[in-house]
């Protein structure tokens, strides 16, 4: 069963106020239209309202599908290129505007990727029961996919929940990489997925990203600031990760500087760092509030490319 703490409560009570809005809004629209003297009052109060409307009631629901276009920097023996699927933070459970799994499912597929990566956080402290109802459309999804858990998975904060959120999503051919490497073979290209473990739960074996091979090397977890921690012999092509929400309230020269851990590698989409090149998707889900601004839920397809390398003699 769902194990409420305090802080719960208080979300799911902001989350249901938030109904609220529409007698506040009629009762400010009357008053605009029928009371001249309240009618300047009253819109300065329902333009913010009307806001944090949106932010509750509508933007949670939108699903973009957004393509990107990176090359790899580093050569290799062929030319090669791969269409990843990568989405993360679905935290389906505590709220029920989340973006859920059959409809995520459906965009993946209509995409058409060649793999998909989930970058961790599936749950919202989600009754282990409801796990297999709640992702069983995963299964759905054609390309084969990959996954690692998040924070909020392994009770960081919250139940540790990981282990049969584990089953359920093996259970529906999601292969979970707990700091495992394995090689993924499509019909146009070869690469490496690293699948690391959750850098809240102090446990990552980064030395499976030691003795980078021949092909392209890409490594998937949810914090993005694991590619800070690894050493100048852990090497990856790409690293994919979640956890930021894209800021989830994003205002513009205001989120970064109050939530800074959520800007400290890139807020959302592709960076380089001197440890590697990063993408982070912006996710789907929410925690704390039931609400995300300027951050759009989103699936991202990355058409990633490499080149040969030049073999023509100097």
């Amino acid at each position: 069963m769902n194990e409420y703490v305090a802080g719960d409560y208080l979300k799911l009570a902001i989350f249901y106020a938030s109904y609220l809005y529409f007698p506040a809004a009629a009762f400010l629209l009357y008053a605009i239209a029928k009371r001249p003297a309240r009618r300047i009052a009253a819109a300065l109060l329902l333009a913010p309202l009307t806001v944090l409307a949106y932010a509750r009631f509508v933007e949670p629901r939108i699903l973009l599908t957004v393509e990107h276009d990176v090359a790899i920097s580093r050569c290799f023996p062929e030319d090669g290129a791969l269409r990843v699927a990568l989405f993360s933070d679905l935290h389906n459970g505590l709220f029920p505007n989340a973006v859920r799994a059959p409809r995520v499912a459906r965009r993946v597929n209509d995409a058409g990727p060649d793999i998909v990566l989930i970058a961790g956080d599936f749950v919202l402290n989600l009754d282990p029961e409801k796990h297999p109802e709640t992702f069983a459309a995963l299964a759905t999804i054609t390309a084969p996919v990959y996954g690692v858990l998040g924070n909020h998975d392994i009770g960081r904060p919250g139940a540790d929940v990981s282990q049969p959120l584990e089953a359920t999503l093996k259970s529906y051919r999601v292969k979970v990489l707990n700091d495992v490497l394995r090689v993924a073979e499509t019909d146009g290209a070869t690469v490496e997925i690293a699948g690391l473990s959750d850098l809240w739960g102090r446990e990552q074996d980064t030395a499976i990203l030691r003795d980078r091979g021949a092909v392209p090397r890409l490594a998937l977890t949810h914090n993005p600031g694991t590619i800070k921690t690894l050493r100048p012999d852990e090497t990856v092509d790409l690293l994919f990760a979640g956890h930021t929400h894209g800021g989830q309230i994003n205002i513009p020269f205001v989120t970064c500087r109050v939530f800074y851990t959520a800007c400290e590698i890139v807020r959302y989409g592709y960076a380089k760092t001197p440890r590697g090149p990063v993408f982070v998707t912006s996710g789907t889900g929410m925690v704390d509030l039931p609400m995300r601004f300027n951050a759009i839920p989103r699936i991202d397809v990355i058409n990633l490319s490499w080149r040969a390398c030049d073999q023509t003699p100097g």
